[in-house]
C-alpha cells in the first residue's frame, strides 16, 4: 500500500485526514485507489473506495455551483424589484403631473 495523498474531505473514525491510498496486493483491486485509516496498520476500520469519494466530491461541486446560481438570481430578482418600483413611482409622478 503506497499513500497518494490526504484529503481533508475524508476522515477516518479517528476524526483524521484519511490518506488516499493504492491497492498494491495482487488480485482483482491491485492499482484501485482508496482511503483508510490515518493509523494503518493499526487501524479503525474505516475503508472507502476513492470512486465513491470522487463521486460525492462532483455532487458537492454540483450543488455548490448550484446555491451559487441561486444566490445570484436572488440578487438579480431583487434589483429588478427595485428599478420596478422606481418605475412604478415615475408613473404615478407622471399621472399626477398630467391631471
Amino acid at each position: 500500500i503506497v499513500v497518494i495523498c490526504s484529503s481533508p474531505l475524508v476522515k477516518c473514525f479517528h476524526e483524521e485526514e484519511a490518506p488516499l491510498r493504492v491497492v498494491r496486493f495482487n488480485g482483482p483491486t491491485v492499482g484501485k485507489r482508496f482511503y483508510g485509516c490515518a493509523h494503518w496498520p493499526r487501524t479503525c476500520g474505516f475503508f472507502k473506495w476513492a470512486e465513491e469519494v470522487d463521486e460525492i466530491v462532483e455532487l458537492q461541486q454540483k450543488m455548490f455551483e448550484k446555491d451559487v446560481t441561486i444566490a445570484e438570481l436572488q440578487m438579480e430578482n431583487d434589483m429588478l424589484k427595485r428599478t420596478n418600483e422606481r418605475l412604478e413611482d415615475d408613473v404615478a409622478d407622471l399621472a399626477i403631473e398630467k391631471h
